[in-house]
């Protein structure tokens, strides 16, 4: 049986190079996706202030597999309803700067 992969596409950023981009952009996805198979880099860009590289950019495609499974999770003895998530999801906006976000800067 073949498996069907997900892609994402993810924005993130560092101060010390592209592949410490990478890897923040892969473990930050790894919190809220299971079964990661791949990461593409799509694009990469780079910040400057007074002829120096202030900050590293890439934009990324993370591929996982699809899970075929749907299994209730079981919160505080109430089972959650299909469709909807029990995942904790930290504050914060995906496109934000301080997440590597929207690049605005």
């Amino acid at each position: 049986m073949s498996t069907i992969k997900k892609v994402i596409e993810v924005l993130a950023s560092s101060d010390k190079s592209f592949e410490d981009a990478l890897q923040r952009a892969l473990t930050e996805a790894s919190t809220t996706v299971q079964g990661i198979k791949s990461i593409y880099i799509k694009d990469q860009s780079c910040r400057v202030r007074d002829n120096k590289i202030v900050e590293y950019r890439i934009t990324a495609k993370i591929s996982f597999e699809v899970m075929h499974r749907w299994e209730p999770t079981h919160a505080g003895g109430a089972t959650v309803a299909e469709g909807t998530s029990d995942t904790h999801h930290p504050g914060g906006s995906a496109t934000s700067a301080e997440n590597g976000g929207g690049y605005s800067g």
